[in-house]
């Protein structure tokens, strides 16, 4: 008896990496490739969607040859390749080869400012290219100090969010733009009750770097609270602790052994009147 494929099996072989299969069931039904499913609360994610934050190279190029629709949207208005920028970058060169669709919001991230002076002079909008996230923290999110300038420049809101942005990305050319053109330092994160300084900390667990340890002084120099916490009252302090201990333990996906850049936080963040 042979099993009836659907889109939830088709997204089980699309999650196994099995690209053969794949082929064989969209070249079977191939309406199955723009059939849609719910991903994290969010419903309209095609197999490409799906292939794509799995980061499926092979399966991504099998979706498009059977005619997947790059320029697709979910509920939420993320194309496929809004989702590589936020998932999976490295599969961003072969999607734009396929002929993905260039937009507003992917050109701010990708730091083509001439794309999006273009955007912007036929009416892309400022505030709303996709819910949830403006153009200027796409820009923010992929380090993109062009297009923060353009987008300042053209009267973006440098308050909307953008700074916790450049603050996960590590940035600190952006982050000192964003707080120059008056975003709020201690702006708290309306779900974690995170400002930009506890979400700087957080992305040093996963990447000690010189660069994020100056996006935290930039922040402490600007004024940011030292000791505010956030919604579970974890502070700055508290959270560089727990990546420290973490790396000196070698904790599997903690990278290697070794607290070097939580240790030197530390001393930074109570240097600046972090109490523990």
């Amino acid at each position: 008896m042979t099993t009836r494929m659907t889109v939830h099996r088709l997204a089980g072989l699309i999650a196994a990496a099995d690209a053969a299969a794949v082929a064989e069931a969209v070249t079977a039904q191939p309406r199955l490739v723009r059939a849609t499913v719910e991903q994290d609360g969010d419903s309209g994610w095609t197999p490409l969607h799906l292939a794509v934050a799995a980061g499926q190279e092979a399966v991504v190029e099998v979706l498009v040859t059977a005619g997947a629709d790059l320029s697709a949207r979910t509920e939420d208005g993320h194309s496929p390749l809004h989702v590589a920028l936020q998932r999976a970058p490295d599969l961003v060169p072969l999607l734009r080869r396929l002929g993905a669709p260039v937009d507003a919001a992917s050109a701010a991230f990708l730091g083509d400012a001439g794309q999006l002076a273009d955007a912007l002079d036929a009416g892309a909008p400022l505030t709303d290219p996709v819910p949830s996230r403006d153009l200027l923290s796409w820009a923010a999110a992929g380090s993109s100090a062009a297009t923060v300038a353009v987008l300042l420049d053209r009267g973006a809101d440098p308050d909307t969010g953008a700074l916790h942005a450049a603050a996960a990305a590590g940035c600190p050319p952006v982050v000192g733009a964003l707080l120059r053109a008056g975003a709020a330092v201690d702006r708290r994160d309306p779900h974690t009750g995170r400002t930009p300084l506890h979400t700087a900390v957080a992305a040093l667990a996963s990447s000690p770097t010189e660069e994020v340890i100056e996006v935290v002084r930039l922040l402490l120099d600007a004024g940011a609270d030292v000791n505010a916490t956030t919604n579970d009252g974890a502070s700055a302090l508290d959270i560089t602790r727990v990546a420290g201990a973490r790396r000196r333990a070698g904790t599997p996906g903690d990278g290697a052994a070794g607290a070097t850049g939580p240790d030197a936080l530390d001393r930074l963040l109570t240097a600046a009147g972090a109490t523990g």
